[in-house]
């Protein structure tokens, strides 16, 4: 075998590596995409069950809803607000604040007035 002939092979190769690699970037190009466009989708799905959901437990709330283990999850719901408003009395407190109850507006502990919406505290 001679040199001429080694160069050959060796450019032969070259050429053979150059052309998997362009193929291989091609489908992971190709591969990043698709996984993209799954992503999107999903997030999409994940929107639509936040909406569903929400539409339910408004059902839930108008007492429009009959499925038991519907009204289940959305007791647990209930009972989660519950907690959550008690935690945002406490943290009101801690601040020295109030919340108006009518608007919901934030205030001073002192203020006998709402900012916003005036009502008498």
């Amino acid at each position: 075998m001679g040199f001429k002939d080694s160069l050959s092979k060796i450019g032969k190769c070259l050429e053979d590596g150059v052309s998997n690699v362009a193929y291989k970037s091609e489908n992971l190009i190709e591969i990043s995409k698709l996984n993209m466009s799954l992503s999107s989708n999903e997030k999409l799905i994940d929107e639509i069950y936040l909406k569903l959901g929400k539409k339910i437990y408004k059902e839930y709330t108008d007492n429009k809803i009959s499925d038991s283990s519907l009204i289940e999850k959305c007791k647990e719901i209930d009972s989660i607000n519950k907690d959550m408003e008690s935690i945002k009395k406490k943290i009101l407190k801690l601040k020295d604040r109030k919340q108006c109850k009518k608007c919901g507006t934030t205030m001073e502990e002192e203020a006998e007035f709402c900012p916003k919406c005036g009502k008498q505290q």
